[in-house]
């Protein structure tokens, strides 16, 4: 029998829906839920915003006024509206990897079983049934890449600009996406201004559509809170104890310690990967170095990376077995920071440090990862 990416895509779909239906069962009996917080923050946001009323009058809606909008069947039709949403999304998004990796040098069979690896992976398929909604931000940032790399860069720049409303973190792939295209001269050329152009048009129709309606609270929630949040609450991330420490205090070094590093290096990738065949690479090392570098790190900040290494995986020349062992490290810095986490949550035991320490193994693991990938990388040829 041969390679049906149809059937796979159905078969995913499948999966994602039977855990759709088994989150609200379990949801029901177990005292430790299967959705996702956030979700719940996003169907109260949408709640508010059917009632006439601000989504900001829920605490911790930090999001765009169009996620609750989006997601008001929620409250119309069904609770599990956003999760089958964000599960149909991952299907989508699973389509365009292998559309986008067909444009390239990739035959079919090669681009639809690169695009198994997103269909398939298990934190995808559990983010997304939880009811995250960063498959949203994915697909908008894969379609920014589609076009693009299709030479139509006044709909890319469109598109990328809601995708920087939408979340905020696209924004750090504006630079490489600009020299992409560039014709090597100093002044910008007409693809280059067709780009800036689209993204400052919808970034600046999102931006001021939501401000008429909800003011500085929309401006604060959805993006100068982003840029001053100092969260000490345990993650994943190596700054939380720092945080943690110094919550009471206002320190500036710290601000300049977690923003300067991830900066310089987003800058450095952008100029070595600025061929147009090398953004889905460029877009990949540089949401790797976000996340690493964050101050705050949680398990969905991963699909930033996860869902932009399918299209990059004919390219890197690394072994299965190495890569492999590299998923497992992976895999196992992540467990370990667990076990302490959950010693700290449910057995009440003060692991703050033993986390700390996780982190700091986490953090290196997933910067040994990054230089693999990097050494590994030639765009020159298939495998």
């Amino acid at each position: 029998m041969g390679f049906n990416f149809k059937s796979h895509c159905t078969l995913a779909l499948i999966l994602r829906l039977i855990l759709v239906a088994y989150a609200d069962l379990h949801d029901k009996y177990f005292s430790v839920p299967y959705t996702d917080v956030d979700y719940k923050v996003y169907t109260d946001a949408s709640r508010f915003l059917l009632s006439g009323k601000s989504p900001y009058e829920r605490h911790t809606y930090r999001y765009t006024p169009l996620l609750a909008l989006i997601l008001t069947p929620n409250i119309l039709l069904h609770s599990s509206f956003g999760k089958i949403l964000f599960s149909l999304i991952d299907i989508i998004i699973a389509i365009l990897m292998k559309h986008i990796l067909m444009r390239g040098q990739c035959n079919d069979k090669t681009s639809g079983i690169c695009a198994l690896v997103w269909l398939y992976c298990p934190l995808i398929i559990v983010i997304s049934t939880r009811g995250n909604a960063d498959s949203v931000a994915v697909f908008l940032v894969l379609l920014t890449l589609n076009y693009l790399i299709s030479d139509n860069p006044f709909l890319s720049g469109i598109i990328h600009g809601i995708s920087v409303h939408f979340r905020l973190y696209p924004i750090a792939f504006s630079l490489v996406m600009y020299l992409g295209i560039s014709d090597n001269h100093f002044l910008p050329n007409i693809r280059q201004i067709k780009l800036v152009s689209g993204c400052i048009l919808s970034l600046g129709l999102c931006t001021l559509v939501s401000y008429y309606f909800y003011g500085y609270e929309f401006l604060h929630e959805s993006l100068i809170y982003h840029l001053i949040r100092r969260d000490a609450r345990h993650n994943f991330s190596v700054y939380f104890y720092m945080h943690y420490l110094s919550i009471e205090q206002q320190v500036l070094f710290d601000k300049w310690l977690t923003i300067l590093p991830p900066v310089i290096l987003l800058i450095a990738l952008s100029f070595r990967y600025s061929r147009k065949k090398d953004l889905p690479f460029a877009t990949l090392t540089q949401a790797m170095v976000m996340v690493t570098y964050n101050s705050v790190i949680t398990s969905q900040y991963f699909f930033w990376y996860v869902s932009l290494l399918p299209l990059c995986l004919p390219y890197i020349k690394m072994r299965v077995r190495r890569l492999m062992i590299l998923f497992i490290i992976w895999i196992g810095s992540q467990g370990l920071w667990l076990l302490d986490a959950y010693a700290l949550e449910y057995g009440g035991l003060n692991s703050f440090q033993s986390i700390w320490i996780s982190s700091l193994i986490f953090f290196v693991v997933n910067v040994k990862v990054l230089v693999e990938v990097i050494n590994k990388y030639d765009n020159t040829e298939l495998i």
